[in-house]
């Protein structure tokens, strides 16, 4: 039962993986000196490629994407711009108004850590990375999307795991 266990772990982390690299544990140094905040945009290349959905590409399936890089670089990640909301005419009443102002921008990810200096650029500069990673189509959609079917379906509990000779198969199952 444990090797079951230990394997659905193994496939559940390998769904997170960016473009297939198997990224390493962010390792920081001690706290040194006092709590501040630091941001950074990164801007999306929406005139480049004017057809590539960035944003879902970003956010992942019900946002697991950015959750899991919020979990993995301890930064605070938020599409902006536009473009960045779903109701085009909701972004466009909303346009001008007070704390709305991003809408005036063009679409970009903000990244935001909370931490002391040292350990706040080093978490910063991971995002950064981690994020620009996102921000390049692949030129084949499936590629890109593959295994969207498989999060969702783990993230609802709606799959079988079954074994045959040396492979693990995830199944969806039926509601």
């Amino acid at each position: 039962m444990f090797f079951l266990f230990t394997e659905i772990a193994k496939v559940r982390a390998s769904l997170f993986q960016i473009n297939g690299v198997k990224k390493e544990p962010l390792i920081l140094p001690e706290p040194d000196g006092q709590i501040t905040t630091l941001t950074e945009k990164v801007y999306v290349p929406v005139k480049e490629h004017p057809d590539f959905n960035f944003v879902g590409r970003i956010l992942g399936p019900r946002g697991m994407t950015a959750k899991q890089l919020e979990q993995e670089t301890g930064c605070k990640i938020m599409v902006r711009g536009k473009g960045s909301m779903r109701d085009k005419k909701k972004e466009d009443q909303n346009r001008g108004k007070p704390n709305w102002e991003h809408l005036s921008d063009e679409l970009h990810v903000l990244l935001t850590v909370d931490d002391t200096e040292n350990r706040a650029q080093i978490k910063l500069a991971r995002a950064v990375e981690e994020v620009k990673k996102l921000l390049v189509p692949v030129s084949n959609i499936q590629t890109c999307f593959r295994n969207q079917p498989i999060v969702l379906a783990c993230s609802n509990k709606r799959y079988a795991v079954k074994f045959t000779s040396s492979f693990l198969i995830l199944a969806t199952m039926r509601p």
